[in-house]
């Protein structure tokens, strides 16, 4: 888990959203409160509380360390696709983003993953 956790990093929270009881948005907050570089991606926004929110992995300014997911597992696992493609080999599934389909995806294309545990609670 050490290897996915650093503040230097930067973290790409797929499904971010502006609606503040989704899990998009508190894994944003919960992240940036305690002092990591957590960016928003996704198309239908322009901003999150003031955050640039980006459409997708490929509008980033930088490239990201760990892409942190929070969609369902059929968006998840476009997403490991566009992980692949642009070589970046970290992604976290929040619990209820990942499924047997997924992690299998991850593991045929050599991208390391943390699934079913919640980034916040690993941040505490």
């Amino acid at each position: 888990m050490n290897s996915f956790l650093d503040k230097e990093f930067i973290y790409a929270i797929i499904g971010a959203t502006q609606k503040k009881d989704k899990y998009g948005y508190k894994v944003l907050m919960d992240l940036r409160q305690k002092g990591y570089n957590a960016v928003p991606i996704n198309p239908k926004y322009e901003e999150i509380d003031g955050l640039k929110c980006y459409p997708s992995l490929l509008d980033l300014d930088d490239r990201p360390d760990v892409v942190v997911v929070v969609t369902p597992p059929e968006v998840s696992l476009k997403i490991v696709d566009e992980c692949d493609n642009l070589n970046l080999d970290k992604i976290w599934f929040q619990p209820g983003a990942s499924d047997e389909e997924v992690i299998k995806a991850c593991q045929d294309k050599m991208i390391n993953k943390m699934a079913d545990i919640c980034i916040m609670q690993a941040t505490e």
